[in-house]
């Protein structure tokens, strides 16, 4: 978006016509998640066994808990930091920004610890029986014990950018 369109979607484009311009990038990131899951379910139920499709829908809250702390730090920071770029403030813009990216970090690292630690309770207490445990373990290893980092940075910079421009 050149720098006169974001004059123009913030100054005098009509308030409906200007949410759904900002609404749009997010739905398709919301939707990309949302076939992402359903091909993994679809693969997954390719191979006959229950358990397994069973295992990943107990496992599916764990993974939109990253959804929700990239939402915190991406969202949020990005908020924040447009605002900031909007009064001037250039440098707080710089130091927020740096700290919703070292927060995210801090905390998919945290999160991932937390589940790689807790996993066999935490997964019990969503419902896993002892013929999904091993399914939803190995589940729950790769796509959020090691697959946070990743997956909440990359989320958090999208929402970053987005709000940003």
């Amino acid at each position: 978006m050149k720098t006169n369109n974001k004059k123009e979607l913030f100054e005098t484009m009509p308030v409906p016509r200007a949410i759904a311009a900002m609404a749009i990038p997010t739905i398709i990131s919301q939707l990309i998640n949302l076939i992402y899951n359903m091909v993994d379910t679809f693969f997954i139920g390719r191979t006959g066994n229950s358990y397994m499709v069973a295992a990943v829908t107990v496992a599916f809250t764990l993974f939109m808990m990253t959804i929700a702390f990239s939402n915190l730090f991406g969202i949020g920071g990005g908020s924040q930091v447009a605002r900031m770029i909007g009064s001037g403030r250039d440098e707080d813009a710089k130091k927020v920004s740096a700290f919703s990216f070292y927060c995210t970090i801090a905390i998919a690292v945290a999160y991932s610890l937390l589940i790689g630690l807790f996993m066999t309770p935490i997964l019990k207490l969503l419902g896993a029986s002892e013929s999904t445990m091993g399914y939803a373990k190995q589940y729950v290893w790769l796509v959020v014990v090691i697959g946070s980092l990743p997956t909440i940075l990359s989320m958090m910079g999208a929402h970053m950018l987005r709000n940003v421009g």
